[in-house]
């Protein structure tokens, strides 16, 4: 451990505790001083009394300045005191019955506790001054007693010297060892209280917490009830409008189609554009209440599926056989992109019809000249179908977001051609009712390619891990380029 230098100022609560019983002991030596000179050859001296009265009043000026707030100066009055004052007495007493010169070394001693090492040496060094000038005035005196006190002032000096640096080596490592003790409580009372205030802030957290998750869970509970209502609504109206709505199409057709039900009349040309535009509106407005029929009963979790092995080919081939319809003579080739080792798949068929002919009434809306291609292949658990069209293609933008219910592609072609915007939304929910997927990849004026998988009957690993899938998607539509 480091040592403090001794030339500081000692703790002011060491001095406090040294310097109180001192000044009751000089008292009291002072007068036993007082009552041995009584007693002595030296009561008719009246000079020699100088010696404790001077040691009274320095005593009671050093008692002054320690209750001033300045218990150094009097530490250091009260050394010079002891070490310098009893020495002067030569001058009244001598050397060689005097008693008073070996208070001397008490003083050296007091001077390297209380006040430093250069204030202990000073008072050795003046005593030693002192004592020779006595001696060398009296040369006749014996030398036992100056050599005796010499000896002692030198030993005290270096034995005080060691003790005052170990024990404010001591002072210095309790006061070090107090600090830190103090730090460490002070530290510890801020520890506990943040920890309060984070057991304060995590209780309000837990209660806020609490609070929300009730809000939410009413919320939740309240769109869950809007949300039923609204699919009840939506199929209710769906099966009132229909009925109407088959009547008038019913009777669009008789009008048009069946004049031998009105006794072979024939339907005047000036109605019959008429009557075919109610007919053509009536099946658009039909087919988007059928729409939203299936979307209620999907969302309401009512759509029953008539799960049961089904072979992708010959349905293909008959949507392409409808398809061809749909493209009322433009120049668009028709093409077929099956594999012929096609394994059957587990799902409705009425269903697949309905994703089949939405993906490719969409590629005809869109493609004026070029391309439409039906295709599909398999890997070991699903089998992949796909739409491709050389159409007007559809930007990064879209992609996202035209699964979306009531979503479509804003663009002028779109605007012209119409739709109700549910179509793919209910084809994503087939698919995936079916343990499918559903994708676009499209680059605009080049064409789209839509794509969706289904399990294929028997399969054992029915829902691959998703790294897997997406991989055997991407092979498959990558294999596949748009034109």
């Amino acid at each position: 451990m480091q040592k403090p230098d001794l030339e500081d100022q000692p703790d002011q609560s060491l001095l406090a505790d040294i310097l109180t019983p001192l000044f009751i002991a000089t008292v009291l030596f002072a007068v036993v001083a007082i009552a041995w000179m009584s007693g002595s050859n030296e009561r008719s001296n009246y000079v020699a009394y100088l010696f404790p009265a001077a040691l009274l009043l320095i005593t009671l000026g050093a008692r002054v300045a320690q209750q001033s707030d300045r218990p150094r100066l009097a530490g250091i009055a009260m050394a010079v005191t002891l070490g310098i004052l009893p020495l002067l007495t030569v001058l009244l007493l001598g050397l060689d019955r005097n008693p008073f010169i070996f208070v001397a070394p008490l003083g050296v001693l007091l001077g390297m506790i209380v006040g430093s090492l250069r204030v202990g040496i000073t008072i050795v060094a003046v005593a030693l001054l002192l004592l020779l000038g006595a001696l060398l005035m009296n040369l006749s005196a014996s030398l036992l007693a100056p050599t005796l006190l010499a000896v002692l002032l030198i030993a005290t000096a270096a034995l005080s010297g060691w003790a005052a640096d170990a024990m404010y080596g001591t002072i210095e490592w309790a006061l070090d060892t107090s600090a830190k003790s103090e730090r460490r409580e002070t530290l510890l009372r801020l520890t506990q209280t943040e920890l309060q205030q984070a057991i304060y802030e995590r209780d309000r957290l837990n209660t806020t917490l609490q609070n929300t998750n009730r809000e939410l869970e009413a919320a939740r509970a309240a769109a869950e009830a809007a949300y039923r209502s609204k699919a009840s609504f939506m199929a209710t109206m769906s099966h009132e409008l229909r009925t109407p709505l088959n009547l008038i199409i019913g009777f669009s057709n008789a009008l048009l189609d069946l004049p031998e039900m009105y006794e072979n009349q024939m339907l005047p040309d000036l109605y019959r554009a008429d009557i075919a535009a109610i007919r053509s509106s009536g099946k658009h407005l039909l087919g988007l209440i059928n729409d939203i029929l299936d979307l209620a009963k999907v969302e309401a979790g009512k759509l029953e599926l008539n799960m049961a092995p089904l072979a992708m080919a010959p349905l293909i081939d008959e949507v392409m056989k409808h398809a061809a319809a749909l493209l009322m003579n433009r120049p668009v080739e028709l093409r077929r992109e099956v594999a012929s080792d096609l394994p059957p798949v587990l799902a409705d068929e009425v269903r697949m019809r309905q994703v089949l002919l939405n993906l490719l009434s969409n590629a005809s809306k869109f493609t004026n000249s070029g391309e439409i291609s039906v295709g599909a292949r398999a890997n070991a658990s699903h089998v992949m179908l796909w739409v491709r069209d050389s159409g007007i293609g559809i930007a990064p933008d879209d992609q996202a977001r035209i699964f979306g219910q009531f979503e479509q592609v804003e663009s002028h072609d779109s605007r012209q051609r119409g739709g109700t915007g549910l179509g793919l939304s209910i084809c994503r929910w087939l698919v995936e009712l079916h343990g499918g997927r559903m994708g676009v990849k499209s680059e605009v004026g080049r064409g789209s390619i839509f794509y969706f998988t289904l399990p294929i009957l028997g399969a054992t690993d029915l829902h691959p891990a998703d790294a897997r899938l997406e991989a055997a998607l991407e092979h498959t539509v990558e294999t596949v380029p748009v034109h």
